[in-house]
Order: C-alpha cells, then sequence, then structure tokens
C-alpha cells in the first residue's frame, strides 16, 4: 500500500454539462462518488468501474488519424478511459503538427489561433487538436482523465503559483463543459512535494468546473 505522502494522483472529478444539442446527443453519464464515498457511479447511481489505458503522450504523438485508430481499438477492447498529459515536457511540448503548446515554455502562455480548421496549418493549433481528441473520444464513449501538468515540471521550478492559477483556470474554462473530461492533478512527484501549487491548480480548477 502506499503511504501518503508517495499518493501519485489527487483525483477531483467535475464533469461539466453539455452546452447545445448536438454534444447532449454525444454526451457520456457525469461521475461522481458514491454516498459512501468509496466507489464511482454515474449520476443515476450505476456502479462505473474505471478500466483505464495509459495513453499519456497522445496529444501530443498522434495525429488525427492514428487517435481515431487507438480510440476504436480500446473501445473494442472495452476500456472506458483514457488517461493522459495536457503538458508532459513545457521545454519541448510540440505535437505531431509541429505546433507548440506553450510560448517560450510559459504555461500561463498558450497560443491559440483564429479558426479551428485542419486543412489550415495556420489555424489549426496544438489547442484546437485536443479539442479534437477530446471530442472524438466522447464520440468513442471514453473518458479522458487528464493531467494538468506533470508533476516534475512543477518539483523542478518551472511553474510558479501565479502560472498554475492563470494556467489552470484558462483550461479548465476551455473544458469545463466536456462531459467526457475527468482531472487529475499531479503526476509521478510525492505528496507532499509542491503541494501548494498542486492546491492552487485543484481549487482553481474546481471553482471554475465546479461539477
Amino acid at each position: 500500500m502506499l503511504n501518503n505522502k508517495y499518493i501519485l494522483f489527487l483525483a477531483l472529478f467535475f464533469i461539466g454539462l453539455p452546452c447545445n444539442s448536438k454534444t447532449v446527443k454525444e454526451s457520456l453519464p457525469k461521475l461522481q462518488l458514491s454516498e459512501n464515498k468509496r466507489f464511482f457511479v454515474t449520476e443515476k447511481g450505476t456502479p462505473f468501474f474505471w478500466l483505464a489505458d495509459t495513453g499519456w503522450l497522445l496529444f501530443s504523438k498522434l495525429s488525427r488519424e492514428e487517435s481515431e485508430k487507438y480510440f476504436e481499438d480500446r473501445h473494442q477492447k472495452g476500456f472506458n478511459v483514457i488517461q493522459v498529459m495536457v503538458l508532459h515536457d513545457i521545454k519541448k511540448e510540440i505535437n505531431f503538427y509541429g505546433d507548440s503548446a506553450l510560448i517560450n515554455s510559459q504555461i500561463d502562455r498558450p497560443p491559440t489561433t483564429p479558426g479551428n480548421s485542419p486543412d489550415n496549418p495556420v489555424q489549426y493549433d496544438y489547442w484546437d487538436h485536443m479539442d479534437y481528441v477530446i471530442n472524438l473520444a466522447e464520440k468513442k464513449g471514453l473518458y479522458v482523465a487528464m493531467v494538468p501538468i506533470w508533476g516534475s515540471n512543477v518539483r523542478n521550478g518551472g511553474v510558479s503559483k501565479e502560472q498554475a492559477a492563470r494556467y489552470s483556470s484558462w483550461l479548465a474554462e476551455r473544458y469545463k463543459n466536456k462531459s467526457n473530461v475527468i482531472w487529475l492533478n499531479g503526476g509521478d512527484v510525492k505528496g507532499s512535494d509542491s503541494i501548494a501549487t498542486w492546491q492552487i491548480i485543484g481549487s482553481t480548477i474546481k471553482k471554475t468546473s465546479p461539477d
């Protein structure tokens, strides 16, 4: 059993409600804790068994076509959650299409461009691709458990508390209405390491996405 100070993840579940008819049709059941706080259930009380695959670098390594193939394979094999990092290495976070997730490795400076057409490389940025992958997972019946930023970046001093607050607020605002998004806070560090920063990220996400 893990000692408390070696906890790898603090799971925060804030699955937002859909905001249009198309999303309603594709949305997944909201997840929550059971009354005894020991199990996951849907909003209707149906038990939810977390069967996850760790596609940690999914957002940065796979193309649209590869993501489709991967999700279909996981779906056919019975998986219902894909665990993935939003930011793995802030110094070199570049996706399949050569788009960077950040400006000058600053997590509170995510570059976004007008438009999101995949046929236009100027429009289709890192975050547009991430939107596409999350939406695709939803269509395949898969939840996406997202780590906002991998633990080593915080442990190594690459993230200030102020940056953590701004980034987590922006990220939660962007995905708060996605029914298939689950938040995982931390990653590969001791639970006692940089805990103030993780608390900022967790509380900011919860405030922005209270469901």
